[in-house]
């Protein structure tokens, strides 16, 4: 399955996230791949393909405390023009 990921960072949060960032401590749980990351101030997104949801809770679990998520299954061009033809 592929999830989009949006997040935000509180301003006083940014130093503490940078810091676990830099350090290499984000652990890529077995089940998840990061297909793309991308970064802005204070906000970001990626996309991931996960096994399931618990993966990729286990994913975000370990950033919690310092970013909130929003978590969007998502489906590419042809996923959907399959869905939308069998109609």
């Amino acid at each position: 399955m592929k999830v989009m990921l949006t997040w935000t960072i509180a301003p006083e949060r940014i130093d503490d996230v940078v810091k676990y960032f830099l350090a290499g401590k984000e652990k890529i749980p077995k089940g998840l791949k990061m297909v793309g990351r991308w970064h802005s101030a204070g906000i970001g997104w990626a996309l991931v393909e996960a096994d399931d949801v618990p993966t990729v809770y286990k994913f975000t679990d370990q950033w919690e405390s310092m970013i909130r998520f929003v978590v969007t299954p998502v489906m590419d061009d042809a996923e959907t023009v399959a869905i939308l033809q069998s109609k």
